[in-house]
């Protein structure tokens, strides 16, 4: 793997002028949702779920580092990207910016297999290397980001994504904490993992169980991007392109759009938004006529 291994130190020593509009140019969590009973959700949080735990080591993150917000994202080698937990909207509107812009500290901590240290988001090296994504989270009041990987047996399983309002460096102590916690995190998620493989037959069970779980936009998880990549789906099928590319085609509309991914998969599967016939690009459609 390259990047320095899981407790590489990247950091940017920036300093600029803050930004004290936090006004936010996306609804970070889309449109609400429902929940479904949570014993028939393996993705859930609570007794018996995947992330059983995670919601507190996330808050003690925070805590512990001086952080204003804290997240975990899990994410695979191929583009899978799920957000478990955010311990305030500002936490999870970073996380969705990350993902529809597909830049970020969150990417490249899990690219690198590194710890990303951005102690203010303004530095001129930070804007060149995400620069999307460095105007985009200055908008919303963000000045310093940290991003630790959660270890894995080969790559990282996921990241911790720390958040402050203020610019300035982690300390040494708060670094080693964070670390600490991520650590934590990887102990909780593979802890989970075992005992939901004993409640399940098979391992293709307990596989088609999460899959189960996961596969309804309802799912109690309220973090879910289910419904982008079921998007994703529908609009590679009317572009006649790879999902990847169709996944590519909503984050450039959502972000053209400024509104949520969340929201903008929401009126594809609900047919409010169609990319069919107009050149590849998003337009609104009647969710009535059944051509669409």
């Amino acid at each position: 793997m390259d990047g320095d291994g899981a407790g590489g130190r990247r950091e940017h020593t920036m300093s600029g002028p803050s930004q004290d509009d936090p006004s936010r140019r996306r609804s970070p969590a889309g449109d609400s949702r429902a929940g479904v009973p949570a014993a028939n959700d393996p993705w859930h949080t609570g007794s018996g779920g995947l992330f059983v735990g995670v919601g507190a080591i996330c808050e003690t993150a925070a805590r512990l580092t001086g952080m204003d917000g804290a997240a975990l994202a899990v994410l695979t080698p191929t583009s899978v990207r799920e957000l478990v937990h955010a311990t305030d909207a500002v936490s999870q509107q970073i996380d969705e910016l990350q993902f529809t812009l597909g830049e970020g500290p969150c990417v490249d901590a899990y690219r690198l297999g590194g710890a990303v240290l951005c102690p203010a988001v303004l530095d001129n090296d930070f804007q060149s290397r995400w620069p999307a994504f460095a105007t985009e989270v200055a908008e919303i009041g963000v000045e310093a980001l940290f991003a630790f990987p959660v270890p894995g047996y080969e790559r990282p399983m996921g990241v911790l994504e720390l958040y402050r309002r203020t610019s300035g460096a982690i300390g040494d102590r708060e670094e080693r904490a964070a670390h600490l916690c991520a650590q934590s995190l990887q102990t909780a998620l593979e802890s989970n993992w075992r005992e939901h493989l004993e409640r399940s037959s098979t391992q293709e069970a307990a596989i088609d169980a999460v899959d189960l779980g996961g596969a309804t936009p309802l799912a109690s998880n309220p973090f879910t991007r289910t419904q982008v990549h079921i998007a994703a789906g529908m609009v590679a099928v009317q572009l006649n392109v790879t999902t990847a590319e169709a996944l590519d085609r909503l984050r450039a509309h959502a972000y053209a759009a400024k509104r949520s991914i969340v929201a903008v998969a929401a009126d594809v599967v609900a047919r409010r938004l169609s990319f069919a016939g107009s050149n590849g690009e998003g337009h609104r459609t009647d969710p009535r006529d059944g051509r669409r």
